[in-house]
């Protein structure tokens, strides 16, 4: 775990639980607060709905004492056979529901319907117009219609909601034991008006709402969905919902009608009433998200980025970078640990230095040694070849062999100079081959395919010569077949560096599969490099003089023989190895 993450991790266990606390105080003040407001206007709601349900009642018990005990009413059916008195009994009743408008003032309208002979006789003492006159006659004489019977009947159950043209009402009919009907419009907005003028007052808004959640209004809120989703559930009496801002919602069922009124309170206007450091801890989780970015910033800049600088300069070491260098230019501390980690790395580095130039002058002097060194049953059998051939008096094979064997042994004398071109090495293993031609004739082949912009490359001497030699030591044998041996050398690259890739194939015996699939771990085993000091020596002539850079491999062929790879960076005409 990180220093950084440690602090967070610090910080965290300090202000979350502080910040939680003053965001759990702030929630449960605000919770409170909504409550006693939603109590408040709960029973705010109840008070102008009682007051509702009195209006209601009053104006049902109006309209059952004219259709019960008021004789005019029952005349108007007696005197249907009689033109002149049945027309003073018309206008005695329109003058009775005229003297009664004066104490039935929340009625909008109320009439008096004869079926007998469909006479509607309307009294409305605050009509606005002709046409809002001519709207109401028609919807209470279409509801006396046979196709509306089931309508009729709802309403003269109570009092129910209903639109005319574009006003919201309440109406409610009474039947009379002649048959004929007594009812009532109350305006919705005219019941309404009491509250709507203390919700304003308060910055808060009341409506009607049907049972079924269905608003009774032309211009519903933008929370008219989620209101009359709460409706509809029939939860509790208050709740919050969400429009382009939260409201408090409080809801009162009237006993008496199939409405429901409902305020909204804006939220806003709620939390004013809450205590200002309680708003204030609004803030607290910015304010500590701030006072943690300023703490990290100064953090990173004095501590956590030297630390990283210091982590990063030892990881480098660690790979073998022995150059870097940390800056200086830092807190004193850090300056001190600074100079003290350039210091260490100079000695390593230099320490580093004198260990390898020592461990490259053991391994020259090693690789010199084995370079020097030519098996000796190669030279007898080859002087042996010499003899016999003289003795059957095949003179241009001696001469053959002569050549072939003075041009060996001359590239052994050079093998002191540090590198030699990509030909020299070629030519030298052609002496070779065609000496071992001379041994067994007809059962050897030879092929080189050589790239010809590589050919004065240069290459540590002995690199490609111990695989052929290995070859024809390990993987020769005299039978019906001829054996092959292959050199091909090209060019390649990785995008980044051009390789010289050296392919030695034989069609002889495969290799054991430990060499193919760890061929530098046999490297460092004592037993293996004894048995194969040609391949040893390469191996280190390769890790020597390119550093890490070059490699080798050794694969099996599918079908059969063997293939061994070495590349090796390009080295152009007189360029030098590192100086060892």
């Amino acid at each position: 775990m990180t220093l950084r993450v440690k602090v967070i991790l610090l910080f965290s266990v300090i202000t979350i639980p502080l910040v939680c606390f003053l965001l759990y105080t702030n929630h449960y003040s605000s919770q409170v607060v909504r409550k006693q407001v939603a109590n408040y206007n709960s029973a705010l709601l109840t008070l102008y709905g009682d007051q509702i349900d009195q209006t209601l009642e009053n104006g049902s018990s109006y309209l059952y004492k004219l259709a019960n005990q008021e004789p005019l009413i029952r005349s108007l059916v007696y005197t249907l056979d009689n033109k002149d008195r049945y027309t003073i009994t018309l206008s005695q009743v329109v003058n009775k529901l005229y003297s009664d408008s004066t104490y039935n003032t929340s009625f909008y309208l109320n009439f008096v319907y004869n079926p007998f002979n469909q006479d509607l006789i309307m009294v409305q003492t605050s009509q606005k117009s002709f046409q809002e006159s001519s709207q109401s006659e028609q919807y209470i004489k279409r509801l006396f219609s046979p196709n509306e019977a089931s309508n009729l009947q709802a309403f003269v159950e109570g009092w129910r909601h209903c639109r005319i043209g574009n006003e919201q009402y309440l109406l409610r009919i009474v039947e009379t034991d002649t048959n004929t009907y007594v009812g009532a419009l109350i305006r919705n907005d005219d019941l309404l008006l009491p509250l709507q003028s203390v919700s304003e007052e308060r910055h808060m808004e009341a409506f009607f709402l049907d049972r079924k959640g269905e608003w009774l209004t032309t211009a519903p809120p933008d929370t008219a969905d989620a209101v009359s989703a709460v409706i509809h559930a029939k939860t509790k009496s208050y709740q919050t919902v969400r429009g382009e801002e939260r409201y408090l919602l409080v809801q009162h069922t009237l006993r008496l009608a199939d409405l429901e009124i409902i305020t909204l309170i804006p939220e806003n206007v709620i939390l004013q009433q809450v205590p200002l450091f309680q708003r204030i801890s609004y803030a607290v989780p910015f304010a500590a998200a701030l006072v943690l970015f300023f703490l990290l910033v100064n953090l990173q800049k004095l501590v956590l980025r030297p630390i990283h600088y210091l982590i990063k300069g030892m990881r480098q070491i660690s790979k073998g970078n022995l150059d870097t260098r940390l800056s200086t230019n830092l807190s004193h501390e850090f300056s001190l640990i600074s100079a003290t980690f350039n210091s260490m790395a100079s000695q390593i580095q230099d320490l580093k230095i004198s260990m390898y130039e020592e461990e490259i002058r053991s391994h020259k002097a090693e690789l010199k040694q084995l370079q020097l060194q030519m098996n000796p049953h190669f030279l007898y059998n080859s002087l042996n070849i010499i003899y016999n051939l003289a003795e059957a008096r095949k003179y241009d094979l001696i001469q053959r062999m002569s050549s072939h064997m003075v041009n060996y042994l001359r590239f052994f004398a050079r093998l002191r100079e540090h590198s030699i071109h990509i030909w020299e090495e070629m030519d030298n293993i052609e002496h070779y081959i065609e000496i071992q031609k001379l041994r067994f004739p007809k059962h050897l082949e030879y092929d080189f395919d050589i790239e010809d912009s590589l050919k004065n490359v240069r290459i540590p001497p002995l690199t490609i010569h111990p695989f052929v030699e290995n070859a024809l030591k390990h993987g020769f044998t005299t039978g019906k077949s001829v054996f092959q041996v292959k050199v091909r050398i090209h060019r390649i690259t990785d995008g980044i560096t051009d390789f010289c890739e050296i392919t030695i194939e034989n069609n002889g015996k495969k290799f054991p599969a430990q060499l193919v699939e760890s061929l530098s771990g046999l490297m460092e085993t004592s037993s293996f490099t004894r048995e194969h000091t040609g391949i040893w020596s390469v191996y280190n002539q390769l890790k020597i003089f390119y550093r890490g850079q070059a490699g080798m491999s050794f694969s099996n062929l599918d079908s059969h023989g063997v293939a061994v790879t070495v590349r090796i960076p390009m080295q152009s005409d007189g360029g030098e190895f590192p100086d060892v």
